[in-house]
């Protein structure tokens, strides 16, 4: 039984130390491993011609994982894992034009009801309608009138009644005093409902004033806040600290091989000089693999740019793990957020 036991956790030892070297092991290539980079533009002048062309191709671990993204042409952008594709941005476009219109076919393919008979709001049982569209059906006769006509004989038939309900204890007094009283009143509610405006817009601007106010008083208490924060020792110290990480992260990022091939002219000669006098200026910094011409009989430009370089993931880790570790940045992050007031 004994003997059982020592070889189920034998067993479970060598899977877990597996489990534990196969993690190691992918740590490392995602650390240590570079992510290589190529990027190439061309630019020619002519009809038909795009104006830019742009290839960038992303590749790791010897080309385990390869993306490839061109501009313009049909595949835009493509990722290949062991030599197999995963990824065509061109084929799901088409994935979704096929989807619409087969959507587009099964609805044109509906059909009506065979009968052809359609449901009416309005309709009753026993296939009486009511008085839609100005006609009505009667029960007894089985003859339709217009609505028009039975509104005017109800209009004819009692008109005493609509009299009677027209005139009653509230009714105003006639002649000229009850007119005056009439207009002064609704002069009186008019001047009550103007007032009424007048307070409530006053009491709006006040109200806009003050709140204004504040926070114009609140922005100013925060600046001069963040400002004497960034006079501190802390905010410079760790300003240099970030200065220092950001500069060894752009030397990882420079390209290792650069080249450029260009052919510049301007609408004016004068310009395309200057264009070159500056040039000149850079030939330290580009090297001999930069050469531009000038071009002073037209405007344009052509020519090819190449760039190829690499990446490690450990450089940023550290730069991270350095700025995330550091006291000075935590204090000055505590400042920011006024917790250390």
């Amino acid at each position: 039984m004994l003997h059982i036991i020592l070889l189920i956790l034998k067993i479970i030892g060598i899977i877990l130390l597996c489990i534990l070297g196969i993690l190691l092991f992918t740590v490392c290539c995602v650390l240590l491993v570079p992510l290589w980079y190529r990027v190439e533009i061309f630019r020619e002048e002519g009809e038909g011609k795009p104006p830019v062309n742009v290839r960038v191709k992303i590749t790791w671990l010897l080309h385990l994982i390869n993306v490839l993204l061109c501009y313009p042409a049909d595949v835009y952008v493509r990722a290949r894992i062991f030599l197999f594709p995963v990824f065509r941005m061109p084929e799901k476009e088409k994935k979704a034009g096929r989807k619409k219109e087969k959507d587009g076919r099964t609805q044109t393919d509906r059909k009506e009801p065979a009968d052809g008979t359609e449901d009416s709001p309005n309709g009753g049982k026993d296939g009486h309608a009511d008085s839609v569209g100005g006609v009505r059906t009667t029960e007894e006769t089985g003859q339709t009138e217009p609505a028009e006509e039975e509104e005017k004989r109800a209009v004819l038939e009692e008109p005493a009644a609509v009299e009677d309900e027209d005139a009653g204890p509230s009714q105003q007094p006639s002649g000229l005093d009850g007119r005056w009283i009439g207009k002064l009143k609704e002069l009186i509610d008019k001047i009550k409902e103007i007032i009424k405006k007048i307070k409530a817009a006053a009491e709006n601007i006040q109200y806009t004033i003050r709140c204004f106010c504040d926070k114009m008083k609140s922005t100013s208490d925060n600046i001069q806040y963040y400002r004497g924060v960034m006079e501190t020792e802390t905010f410079r110290r760790s300003w240099m600290l970030c200065k220092r990480q950001v500069k060894a992260l752009l030397k990882e990022m420079k390209p290792d091989k650069f080249e450029a091939d260009l052919v510049i002219g301007a609408e004016d000669p004068a310009a395309t000089g200057e264009i070159l006098a500056i040039c000149g200026m850079l030939y330290p910094l580009m090297g001999q693999n930069v050469r531009v011409l000038g071009d002073f009989e037209r405007a344009h430009i052509e020519g090819y740019v190449y760039m190829k370089g690499r990446i490690h993931a450990f450089p940023f880790l550290c730069a991270a793990a350095k700025v995330y570790w550091n006291k000075d940045i935590r204090t000055l992050m505590k400042l920011f957020k006024k917790e250390a007031v």
